[in-house]
């Protein structure tokens, strides 16, 4: 049995459940129920509950890059894992709505949705357009999985700027009246995820220049590395 996943001890403790407690039936919401090492302890009567506690795996990289197209291309197929594009659910979210630009707010809220899916006895893996910053600025909730890794696709710019005119092309007729504005922020932002990814130990950048299924083949591997490296996965269920 891998080591992250706890054995049933009985109905009550068969998964960890993050706003009301079993016990004394109190309720932490707004907050969820605070994990300490390997188990969740309620706040009011310190009944304690195992909780499974996967790596929190995030596929990032600048508009344009091929993320969606990869998360639709591998979804289904990873043993385990359940593939999320999260710019999908940021769009219809205030948090990061124009002027309101909260983004760890909404990372916030996307990591307790991971923990729910944990929950069922499989590890999420966000593709999204961010920096590992706003992942990491919720230290309280990264205690809720193993850890928080990063896969950052990247490509020079010359190779940024013909994708984004081939899936923007209103943008393309921007640029030509606002001196590539448009173009330059998505520049700038992937010369900005490449610096972070080397600060951070748990970030790997891949060049995502190459074919599409070259870059499938890179991602799929970097998720299952992480999720086999962890022992996130089961080894008792076909499921």
């Amino acid at each position: 049995m891998p080591t992250r996943l706890h054995p049933r001890s009985s109905l009550r403790h068969d998964r960890g459940v993050p706003f009301s407690c079993e016990v004394c039936g109190r309720s932490a919401f707004p907050d969820l129920i605070p994990p300490v090492g390997e188990v969740l302890r309620c706040p009011h009567c310190a009944d304690e509950r195992p909780f499974v506690k996967p790596p929190l795996l995030v596929v990032t990289g600048t508009a344009g890059i091929g993320k969606s197209t990869l998360c639709a291309r591998l979804a289904g197929t990873i043993r385990g894992a359940v593939l999320l594009d999260a710019d999908i659910l940021a769009e219809d979210l205030v948090s990061v709505v124009l002027p309101n630009q909260d983004y760890p707010a909404f990372w916030r809220s996307m990591m307790r949705l991971g923990h729910e899916l944990a929950q069922n006895h499989v590890a999420v893996v966000y593709f999204s357009v961010m920096l590992p910053g706003q992942v990491l600025a919720n230290s309280d909730v990264l205690n809720y999985f193993d850890s928080a890794h990063f896969l950052c696709l990247t490509c020079p710019p010359d190779i940024q700027r013909a994708r984004l005119a081939r899936k923007h092309p209103a943008a393309a007729h921007m640029r030509r009246l606002r001196e590539g504005t448009f173009f330059e922020a998505w520049v700038d932002f992937n010369s900005a995820l490449v610096a972070t990814a080397n600060e951070i130990p748990t970030a790997t950048v891949v060049d995502a220049s190459r074919t599409i299924d070259e870059v499938e083949q890179d991602v799929s591997h970097w998720i299952n590395t992480q999720l086999h490296q962890r022992g996130a996965l089961r080894t008792d269920s076909t499921a």
